[in-house]
């Protein structure tokens, strides 16, 4: 009797060990999976925002912006090649292309000058077009190769960038010269610029710098723009929307198989890459947000 009561037990038991603990349904479970990846997969998140109001100096007498955690002295999240290459003609710091925007004697954004430089035998420019960037400066070609100085881009694994959102002022210098004393065709007036540029890390790690910033292979998605000069005093506010360059790529946006840098360039002369540019034109700069759209792993 009792061996008839003890082994449908055991085996009731037994049964029961290879269900899930709590009950659980792994049906049920990978339904909820789904359902959440769904309602967070294509959303258009603010996931990162940059006022500008935090600044860090560097050794070489100039400031950046800085984001807080991770910036230090001699690395920080923000760059400028600008910077980097007129600590040589600065007097001071209010000299440099790029320093804060001063409001009521606080930083409130950044200001991104066109200014007065140097050219000797070749070597330079009579005119530094003002640049702040994602990324870093390599100070071995800033004489030799000064456009490959320029390292643009930071990790970046958020979401997939949608929209670049900013606010900004923007005052043309006077006459646009060409800085090397080159004879080529100038524009009427100077504009700033905007970039955004997504682009995959290969193997060898490098960057995308002045030469290759709008046409790199690796370029997955970018968006551009031309800031042409606002009523004295007033801001605007403008909406950048960054758009797939590669289709397949962009469709195979992976982070967690793959690596990317997002490059986000503000620029107080567009041709500045070209050496072309009109002393005094500043391009004032807040509140830059980036929208991405939610995209799980592959």
């Amino acid at each position: 009797m009792t061996k008839h009561i003890l082994l449908p037990l055991a085996l009731t038991l037994a049964m029961a060990s290879l269900l899930p603990a709590c009950g659980a349904d792994p049906l049920e479970e990978k339904e909820t999976a789904l359902a959440r990846k769904a309602a967070t997969e294509g959303v258009l998140t603010t996931t990162q925002h940059y006022d500008f109001t935090q600044w860090l100096e560097t050794p070489d007498g100039y400031s950046l912006p800085t984001i807080g955690k991770g910036d230090t002295p001699t690395a920080t999240y923000w760059a400028s090649a600008s910077n980097q290459g007129y600590t040589f003609l600065a007097q001071g710091k209010s000299d440099f292309p790029v320093t804060p925007l001063l409001i009521d004697g606080r930083a409130r954004g950044a200001s991104i000058r066109t200014v007065k430089g140097a050219y000797f035998f070749g070597i330079g420019s009579n005119v530094v077009a003002g640049s702040l960037y994602t990324g870093a400066v390599d100070k071995r070609k800033l004489i030799s190769s000064s456009l490959e100085s320029s390292l643009f881009g930071q990790p970046y694994t958020s979401g997939v960038p949608e929209w670049l959102e900013f606010r900004y002022q923007y005052k043309s210098g006077a006459t646009v010269i060409q800085g090397q004393n080159r004879r080529v065709e100038l524009p009427a007036t100077d504009k700033g610029s905007v970039s955004i540029v997504l682009y995959e890390i290969t193997e060898d790690a490098s960057y995308l710098n002045g030469l290759t910033l709008q046409s790199d292979p690796r370029i997955v998605a970018k968006g551009y723009t031309e800031l042409e000069a606002t009523p004295e005093g007033q801001w605007r506010e403008l909406e950048l929307r960054v758009a797939p360059v590669d289709a397949a790529r962009y469709a195979r946006i992976d982070f967690a198989a793959r690596r990317y840098r997002l490059a986000l360039v503000f620029a107080s002369s567009y041709r500045g890459a070209e050496f072309i540019g009109a002393l005094g034109s500043e391009l004032r700069l807040q509140d830059v947000r980036i929208k991405d759209r939610v995209k799980s792993s592959n």
